[in-house]
């Protein structure tokens, strides 16, 4: 019972440091999937594989979903996280593009945001100034 215990109150000590950010469900879900994935690859596998046979293959199917969203997950933070690494570096972003995106959305920088401020950097869309023309590296001749 004592084992219980102090497995209780670090699990509730850990939801309240989850809680901490605004997206705190990501966090602890992608722990929680963690932790799950960590305990069934201790199983033996001999013992899973005969539960799999024996008319239960639908876990696999879902394994399989989870594994395409995670890889759709992994894949848009990893690009993002080094988009926005690429461009702090090199300053890819016009300002006009910035200041137009942080006045339009709640949310900056976000993948919408982004994409609206790229596309007032290339003139297709006007910027705070009413003018549409391209601003920086996006400008013709330059890379």
């Amino acid at each position: 019972m004592k084992n219980l215990d102090s497995i209780i109150k670090k699990h509730l000590s850990s939801l309240k440091e989850e809680q901490i950010t605004e997206n705190y469900m990501f966090f602890g879900n992608l722990k929680q999937i963690h932790r799950q994935c960590e305990l069934l690859l201790e199983l033996d596998p001999s013992v899973v594989e005969s539960i799999l046979k024996d008319g239960h293959d639908w876990a696999d199917d879902h394994v399989s979903v989870a594994k395409e969203n995670m890889d759709q997950v992994f894949d848009f933070l990893m690009n993002t996280t080094k988009e926005s690494i690429n461009e702090a570096k090199s300053n890819k972003l016009c300002s006009r593009g910035v200041s137009a995106a942080k006045s339009k959305f709640k949310v900056y920088p976000s993948a919408y945001a982004n994409g609206y401020a790229v596309q007032v950097c290339k003139g297709k869309i006007k910027g705070l100034d009413g003018r549409k023309h391209c601003s920086g590296s996006y400008c013709s001749g330059k890379k």
